[in-house]
C-alpha cells in the first residue's frame, strides 16, 4: 500500500496514492510544472478558456512524451548495435 497523498493543481486538490517517494516527487513536480505551463498560458493567451489552456497543457505533455519514446527507441536501436559489434570483437578476440 502507498503513501497517501493530496496534489494541489490550481488552486484544485486531489488525492493520489504514491508507491514510492520517488513517485510522490514526480507528482509532486508535475502538478508545479502543471500549474507554471497554466500561468504562462494565461499571459499567453489571454482570450483563451482554462479548458483551452488546459488542452493545450495536456497536448504539449503528449507530444513531448512521444519525443521521449522516440529517442528511447532509437537509443535501444543504438544499444543493439554496439552490443552487436562488441560481441563480434570479443568473439574475434578468442580466436
Amino acid at each position: 500500500m502507498g503513501q497517501k497523498m493530496t496534489i494541489r493543481i490550481l488552486n484544485r486538490t486531489f488525492p493520489y496514492e504514491a508507491e514510492s517517494p520517488e513517485q510522490e516527487r514526480h507528482f509532486r513536480e508535475a502538478a508545479e510544472k502543471v500549474d507554471k505551463k497554466y500561468h504562462e498560458y494565461m499571459n499567453r493567451y489571454p482570450d483563451k478558456s482554462a479548458e483551452e489552456r488546459l488542452s493545450i497543457i495536456a497536448w504539449n505533455g503528449f507530444v513531448e512524451v512521444a519525443e521521449l519514446e522516440s529517442e528511447l527507441q532509437s537509443k535501444k536501436k543504438d544499444e543493439e548495435i554496439l552490443s552487436a559489434r562488441l560481441k563480434s570483437y570479443l568473439k574475434n578476440i578468442d580466436k
